[in-house]
């Protein structure tokens, strides 16, 4: 450790300091190991010849110790107590100001080795003579205190003041004997201080005092133990001390201040517990709020109607089996529940006057008539008045210029199968014959008649031609109409003051047998559309059938022969087809759900029966009416039905019982 003590003085000085180790060395530099030229050292007997003697002997004395120095690493501690080496009186530091280090001769004259013990003995008194010698001459104490080693201080520790020059450097360590306890020297107040001084010049030689006595060599002192650190003591607990009162705000903003250290203060766990149990519990009612608000807000989900019962239904039993003739080709079909089946190849062959039913379809769709009404008047032409008279084909007697009413030639061309009505219809419909083929032809494809050409109007031509199937399907359109319906159910009618028959002989009330129209020709053979009736669950129920090319028997003409085999299917089918009661009147059939989990059940108002057969399924469908969510028991909300077209069965639903809105619960916990 180097320590600067002045530029003027020497540079360097040894301390002893109580560190961990015992005593701490201070090394001097490389570049004051030399010996300086300008010093002449004496010699070290006149140690004691006053202050000039002092400094030759400090001088000399780092002369001899710096190769040791220079080669060690440390210094052992010196056998004195270390803290006793430098102290320094109250006293004097109040004196002199800054405290300067003195080292205690003693001291040093123990860190020596033993070779040198006796050159540190002389130095001693030397020393001590300086120090008694300086203390009544101020001014020159003073100079030699300002080249002398600055004061380490040690806290409460007196220190003795050293001669002008350098510390001897440390020896070597050594084992030394443990010295006896010096007591320690009286202190010596410092001089005032003042501005540092220039260097003195070198005093006068004094005249040489009379020797002192050698003192006698004193043992070298053994080597003094390193001391046990002894432990701290323990540090006695003291209370806290109470803190002090806060000074009352004088304003706001020391208010503040003082409810910040008032806020300050630590938590508690069960403090804090509380604190964010309060958070959470305001802050979920915030979101609980909101979400209340939200969900009575929303609008509500419309109300729908919903079938409980069975959506379809089979029919058990033995299959139904229709007569189907051997010859031509058949084909049936209940309306609204579905076909019965057929006969023959689907081959397109002569309808002869089964034609006509295309012939009215397009009169009354051109020209509809309500019920009662006999619709404007048709002028007969001069060709119609001359068919009139052809015995090769089916006429009515009709004169030029003749008035008739629409329903009369309907008539005439459904009952007698007058082919001059036919052709007259024509011409007065679409202005000529040629143009009113177009229209049913037209028609033809419209209805899906894929195997159907009409070439005249009437069917006298043999290449009009069908099968049965596609006249089946003009047979479901043309029955659908009202006033078709009547007129071909007439047995029989008055034309110009005469009776006139239908050819069609199986219309019956009491068999149900209905229509429609018949033909015959050699080419075509016995043809018959045929239209019956069955009351199931009070709905009639209409079968249709279309039977083509039934020859002649050796007993019976065609057109006995083609209806004869139609009158046997019809019987066979009314007596297969029967009806099931899905729902009674008042029975539960569904509910109106209100979209929240709310439901009203619906009964029926009447009795839901539907037709069929053995081996085939009813199917049931639901119509509903717009619902809101409040509504009175009875209240229809829909309408049920079975079956399909003109034969389908139709049932209001009501509501069994008051529908009331949705709860205020059911709308608060709705997901969507």
């Amino acid at each position: 450790m180097q320590l600067r003590v002045r530029e003027v003085d020497t540079k360097t000085t040894m301390l002893r300091l109580p560190v961990d180790n015992a005593t701490t060395a201070l090394r001097l530099p490389d570049d004051m190991l030399a010996p300086k030229p300008a010093a002449a050292p004496e010699s070290g007997d006149s140690a004691g010849e006053g202050s000039g003697g002092e400094g030759s002997a400090a001088s000399g004395t780092p002369a001899r110790a710096s190769a040791k120095v220079a080669d060690e690493e440390s210094v052992r501690p010196a056998g004195a107590d270390p803290r006793l080496a430098i102290r320094t009186t109250p006293a004097a530091s109040a004196a002199a100001g800054p405290v300067k280090p003195a080292v205690k001769p003693a001291a040093a004259s123990a860190a020596v080795p033993e070779a040198d013990a006796e050159s540190a003995g002389k130095a001693e008194p030397a020393g001590k003579a300086a120090s008694e010698k300086a203390a009544p001459e101020e001014k020159s104490a003073g100079a030699e205190k300002s080249a002398g080693a600055e004061k380490l201080e040690k806290p409460r520790q007196p220190q003795t003041t050293a001669s002008a020059g350098t510390v001897p450097p440390p020896p070597a360590p050594a084992p030394l004997p443990e010295p006896e306890p010096t007591p320690d020297p009286e202190p010596t107040p410092d001089p005032e201080p003042g501005p540092t001084p220039e260097p003195a010049p070198e005093p006068a030689p004094e005249p040489a005092p009379v020797p002192a006595p050698e003192p006698a060599p004193v043992p070298a002192p053994e080597p003094l133990p390193e001391p046990d650190p002894e432990p701290l003591p323990k540090p006695v607990p003291q209370p806290p001390a109470p803190p002090a009162p806060l000074p009352s705000p004088e304003s706001t903003s020391e208010a503040m201040e003082v409810l910040a250290a008032l806020s300050a203060r630590p938590v508690s766990p069960l403090r804090r517990a509380l604190k964010r149990i309060t958070i959470w519990t305001v802050f979920l009612a915030i979101v609980l709020g909101v979400v209340v608000v939200a969900q009575l807000l929303r609008p509500l989900p419309g109300s729908s109607v919903k079938l409980s019962t069975p959506t379809s239904f089979a029919f058990s039993g033995n299959a139904m089996e229709i007569p189907w003739p051997a010859k031509g080709q058949s084909a049936a079909e209940v309306v609204g529940v579905g076909s019965l089946g057929g006969s023959g190849q689907e081959t397109p062959a002569p309808i002869a006057s089964v034609t006509k039913v295309m012939n009215a379809h397009l009169i009354l769709q051109a020209h509809p008539l309500k019920k009662g009404e006999s619709g404007p008047k048709i002028t007969v032409d001069k060709q119609a008045a001359q068919e009139s008279s052809d015995a090769d084909q089916s006429k009515i007697t009709l004169t030029e210029n003749q008035q008739i009413s629409q329903y009369e030639a309907l008539e005439m061309l459904m009952l007698p199968s007058a082919n001059n009505v036919a052709r007259l219809l024509a011409r007065w419909d679409a202005g000529s014959e040629e143009a009113f083929v177009k229209k049913m032809n037209d028609t033809a494809a419209k209805f899906g008649m894929d195997n159907t050409v009409y070439a005249d109007p009437a069917g006298y031509n043999s290449d009009s031609k069908s099968t049965a199937k596609d006249q089946l399907k003009l047979a479901e359109q043309v029955m659908q109409n009202e006033i078709f319906r009547q007129i071909v159910a007439e047995s029989d009618t008055n034309f110009n003051g005469q009776k006139v028959f239908n050819t069609n002989t199986l219309l019956s009330a009491k068999n149900g047998i209905i229509g429609v129209k018949t033909g015959s020709s050699t080419p075509a053979g016995g043809c018959l559309m045929w239209a019956a009736v069955k009351d199931i669950g009070g709905t009639q129920r209409m079968i249709l059938g279309v039977t083509l090319g039934q020859p002649a028997t050796s007993t019976e003409g065609i057109l006995k022969v083609v209806q004869n085999v139609s009158a046997k299917q019809i019987a066979a089918a009314q007596n297969g087809l029967t009806g099931q009661t899905l729902a009674k009147q008042g029975e539960v059939v569904g509910y109106v759900d209100d979209g929240l989990g709310g439901k009203a059940p619906v009964v029926a108002t009447k009795d839901l029966t539907v037709a069929g057969w053995p081996g085939i399924t009813a199917t049931v469908t639901l119509d509903p009416a717009k619902v809101g969510h409040r509504a009175k028991a009875g209240t229809q909300v829909g309408v049920i039905k079975a079956g399909e077209g003109e034969g389908k069965v139709e049932v209001p639903v009501a509501l069994k019982s008051d529908l009331a809105p949705p709860s205020i619960a059911s709308r608060l916990l709705r997901l969507l």
